[in-house]
């Protein structure tokens, strides 16, 4: 026997929703450095070393510390934007009355603890 019940989101812990939101961005953003590494350290190595005057040998050492530079500046950008997220749905919540949530309950029998190997 199953039935779904439902939930509201009342309120966000600030500080544990900024740091996960804050340890996805510089995941991604650790992902995107690499991908601008990548593709563009390519690019400029390819390219001769001076183009009607201009140098492009700092261009193409930007790029390559795209995997480095990215994920700080994702944690840190993550890390404001999931605080702000927060207080703004801490905000909202009680006047839009949150968000709803549907989960499923199921019967399961109780557990008998009297069998020798007992694992689920």
């Amino acid at each position: 026997m199953s039935y779904i019940e439902e939930k509201t989101i009342q309120l966000i812990p600030v500080m544990s929703f900024a740091l996960m939101f804050a340890c996805i961005e510089a995941l991604l953003g650790l992902l995107l450095g690499i991908f601008y590494a990548i593709v563009f350290g390519a690019i400029f190595s390819t390219i001769p070393n001076s183009v009607s005057g201009i140098t492009l040998n700092g261009l193409g050492i930007l790029f390559s510390e795209a995997a480095t530079i990215m994920p700080i500046l994702g944690f840190i950008s993550g890390l404001i934007i999931g605080v702000t997220i927060a207080v703004i749905y801490n905000f909202l919540a009680p006047r839009i009355r949150g968000i709803k949530l549907q989960f499923k309950n199921e019967y399961r029998p109780p557990h008998s603890h009297n069998t020798l190997f007992s694992f689920f």
